[in-house]
C-alpha cells in the first residue's frame, strides 16, 4: 500500500464533499420545477396565447402610445424574468401604455408567453397591428450575453436558439414600428447598436461591445444596471437621459468600490429621438 493509500484510509483523512453554492442550489431547484411541465404543449400554443394576451389589452389610447415588449430571456434564473417584470411594471407607467412579458419560467410555461426569437416576433407583429402612426414601441431584454453578441434564450429542457440584434431589427421592422426605444440589459450590450441604430431608434445598453455586465444571479433582486437605470426611471418626472446618466454613475461607483473592470454602458440617440430622450415621461 502506497503512502496515499495509507494516508487516506485514516479516520478523517478524506477530503470532505464539495457543498453546492447558493447560486447551484437555486438553478437545481429551478431544474426541478421544469420536469412536470408539458412544454410540448406550451411551445406549440405560443401564438395562440400571444393573440389573447394582446386582445385583453387596454384599448388603444386617444393618442400615442408607448407599449412595452420586456423580454426575460434566460430562466435557469428567476432574475431575468424579475427584471423583466419591473422593467415592464416602470415603463409603463412612464410611458401610459401597455405591457407585454415574456420569460422563461415554469409559470410562463403553464399559461404565459415564453422568450425566443419567434415569440419576439409575434409579439411585436401583433402589438404593431394595435398601434398606431406615432407611437413609440419600448424594448427591455435582460438576459446573458455573449461576446459574439447573441443574448440566451433558454431554460431547462428548452433551448431556444439565441438571439441577436438583426434577429430584433427584423422584427420590429416587420412590425411596422418606426419610432424605437431598445434597452439591453446584457453582457456586450453596446453590440446590438450598429444593427438597431436608427434616426429613430434610441438604444441603451448596459455594457460595451468587449465588456461584461455584472449581477446576473439570484442573490440579487435585479442586474446592477437594472437595479441602477430602473430605479432611475421609476422616479416622477426623470428623462430618459437623466435616468441614463444617473444610473451610469452609480454602476460606475460600485464597479470601483467591489474592484470590478468597468462595464461603460452606453447609448445611441437618434436625431429623431432627442425629444424623447430629453424630455421627461407621459
Amino acid at each position: 500500500m502506497t503512502v496515499l493509500a495509507l494516508l487516506l484510509a485514516l479516520p478523517g483523512s478524506a477530503r470532505p464533499a464539495r457543498q453546492p453554492t447558493a447560486a447551484e442550489r437555486a438553478e437545481a431547484a429551478m431544474i426541478k420545477r421544469f420536469e412536470p411541465l408539458a412544454i410540448e404543449d406550451a411551445l406549440i400554443d405560443q401564438q395562440a396565447r400571444i393573440t389573447a394576451a394582446v386582445a385583453a389589452l387596454p384599448a388603444h389610447a386617444v393618442g400615442a402610445e408607448m407599449p412595452v415588449l420586456a423580454i426575460g430571456g434566460q430562466g435557469y434564473l428567476a432574475l431575468f424574468d424579475r427584471e423583466a417584470r419591473r422593467a415592464a411594471k416602470v415603463l409603463a407607467a412612464r410611458g401610459g401604455g401597455p405591457a407585454l412579458v415574456l420569460s422563461n419560467t415554469p409559470e410562463q410555461v403553464v399559461s404565459g408567453l415564453l422568450a425566443s426569437r419567434r415569440t419576439m416576433a409575434l409579439a411585436a407583429a401583433a402589438l404593431g397591428r394595435r398601434a398606431r402612426p406615432g407611437d413609440t414601441l419600448v424594448v427591455y431584454l435582460t438576459s446573458h450575453g455573449g461576446p459574439d453578441g447573441s443574448i440566451a434564450m433558454d431554460a431547462p429542457y428548452i433551448e431556444f436558439a439565441p438571439m441577436t440584434a438583426v434577429d430584433l431589427a427584423r422584427a420590429l421592422d416587420a412590425a411596422g414600428f418606426r419610432r424605437r426605444i431598445v434597452i439591453v440589459s446584457a453582457c456586450y450590450g453596446a453590440s446590438w447598436i450598429p444593427a438597431l441604430a436608427s434616426p429613430t431608434t434610441i438604444v441603451v445598453a448596459a455594457a460595451a461591445a468587449d465588456r461584461t455586465s455584472f449581477g446576473c444571479d439570484d442573490s440579487r433582486d435585479l442586474t446592477l444596471f437594472g437595479e441602477a437605470l430602473i430605479g432611475e426611471l421609476g422616479r416622477p418626472g426623470v428623462s430618459l437621459a437623466t435616468g441614463f446618466a444617473a444610473a451610469k454613475a452609480r454602476i460606475a461607483a460600485e464597479e470601483r468600490a467591489i474592484r470590478i473592470t468597468p462595464s461603460l454602458p452606453e447609448a445611441r440617440v437618434g436625431a429623431a429621438m432627442q425629444d424623447s430622450w430629453n424630455g421627461a415621461p407621459g
